[in-house]
């Protein structure tokens, strides 16, 4: 679900799928390219008319994927693969449970969650509140499953740089 994030750098500039832009919780991508496609194009306009004269492929493809995936878009997409995580190794009636608690939450926070509106400090708020609505049976298996990933997304967190 989801795929991974291009390895970079490298000289093929994705869109959609290609570049990552799946959500990785829920499969979906429109909001996530619709809103991307302005970036891409800005981003090579400006490298395109920069004064920059020995301006190579290499140089404008990195200055696309930075402009594409800045930190706080790496970062929020580490919270969205925690979530997958977990997703992933909950039984049915665990899923079940996980989304009543989802849908219980204010329209805001699972508005700006499924459209990728939400970042980091936002979502990591979002987090405590669907784990504060949930159940103490879907408490209990979040903290049973959710322990790995949760611990994997920090390291990750505090290894990614500018």
């Amino acid at each position: 679900m989801g795929g991974p994030l291009p390895v970079l750098p490298q000289r093929v500039v994705g869109i959609q799928g290609t570049a990552g832009m799946v959500h990785p919780s829920i499969e979906y991508m429109v909001a996530r390219t619709l809103a991307a496609a302005p970036i891409v194009a800005n981003s090579i306009v400006r490298c395109l008319g920069s004064d920059r004269r020995s301006l190579t492929g290499d140089d404008l493809s990195a200055e696309v994927w930075k402009d594409l995936w800045p930190i706080e878009r790496r970062r929020q997409r580490e919270f969205f693969c925690f979530g997958m995580d977990i997703l992933l190794k909950l039984d049915l009636q665990g899923t079940r449970r996980f989304f009543n608690a989802f849908f219980d939450l204010e329209p805001h926070y699972w508005h700006g969650f499924l459209s990728s509106r939400l970042f980091l400090p936002e979502l990591l708020f979002f987090g405590f509140a669907r784990f504060s609505c949930a159940s103490n049976s879907s408490r209990i298996e979040i903290m049973a499953k959710g322990t790995v990933p949760l611990v994997k997304m920090a390291n990750n967190l505090v290894q990614d740089r500018d």
